[in-house]
């Protein structure tokens, strides 16, 4: 920026308007396909539900009446993976490195891409918050049910629950929370942030997303072998918050099988996640746009 351009500063408010609009423009055409999918898969709930015939097939291949609980697989898993792909949308055509238009802007770079991702971010919101209100929308209309009211079988001793002690099981009246509702918006915010901090910091983002997950895969399977508990433990609050399926898994009772949980979520570990994962999200993006422009 030189002294002639100095008085020609746009203000941060029009600035950021522009951004809004500019990733809004970005993201429509992709945003458009998700909405269509969406009504698609709405529409056969509800026919299903509404229509005998369809539901009388449905009924035969054993498939139970829908239950929309945020916090259980898959919709947080789709929400973390849709945070995942946007940086890859918000950014696309447009090069982040070298003799790139960010440089040329009267809008210092580094303001330039945090107000870029926070748009990102933002119409990640929006989009995540429309599809909440449809899916809940198409559960009322097809008479399915909101949430979880149900017995869940804690699991306090797996050896003493196979041995049939008394006390190793403990039966847990569980209602889905209200903290599990903002559970997907949370979660896609950090795994938006982390994705957006690869894509800044490094040319080549996917070569360090699979190589992050080859480590990590490894370190789990080190972790199985040797017995390794806190990365096991670790791994599976990390699937949890990720929106994946953790914490229960069949356990053998001298009655039969049944589904046990480990551990129940509590409103404690969804904040400890947010804060850890969502302040290690803003630290890297804000260490990313530092980044020197030749590199």
């Amino acid at each position: 920026m030189t002294d002639s351009t100095a008085g020609r500063v746009p203000a941060m408010k029009t600035v950021w308007m522009e951004q809004l609009r500019v990733v809004g423009l970005a993201i429509r055409r992709e945003g458009a396909l998700a909405g269509v999918v969406l009504a698609i898969g709405s529409l056969v709930v509800i026919a299903v539900s509404r229509i005998p015939i369809l539901q009388a097939i449905v009924d035969e291949g054993g498939v139970s009446e829908f239950v929309f609980d945020p916090g259980e697989p898959p919709w947080g898993f789709i929400a973390v993976l849709a945070a995942l792909l946007l940086p890859f949308v918000v950014w696309k055509g447009e090069r982040r490195f070298g003799d790139t238009p960010l440089w040329s802007l009267p809008v210092d770079h580094r303001k330039h891409a945090l107000l870029k991702v926070a748009a990102g971010w933002v119409w990640l919101l929006a989009i995540l918050g429309a599809a909440l209100a449809w899916v809940t929308f198409t559960v009322l209309v097809s008479g399915g049910t909101l949430g979880v009211d149900d017995v869940r079988v804690l699991v306090l001793d797996p050896v003493g629950a196979a041995a049939g002690a008394p006390d190793a099981t403990e039966s847990v009246r569980w209602t889905t929370p209200w903290w599990e509702w903002a559970l997907p918006f949370t979660s896609a915010t950090a795994a938006y942030l982390l994705a957006s901090t690869l894509f800044l910091a490094t040319a080549r983002p996917l070569f360090w997303v699979a190589g992050l997950w080859v480590a990590g895969a490894g370190a789990l399977g080190v972790a199985e072998i040797r017995d390794i508990g806190w990365i096991q433990r670790s791994a599976e609050l990390v699937t949890w918050y990720a929106g994946g399926d953790s914490f229960n898994r069949g356990v053998q009772l001298p009655t039969g099988w049944i589904e046990g949980w480990m551990l129940l979520p509590s409103m404690e570990m969804w904040l400890a996640s947010s804060a850890f994962w969502i302040g290690l999200g803003l630290v890297g993006v804000t260490a990313a746009v530092r980044r020197a422009r030749s590199h």
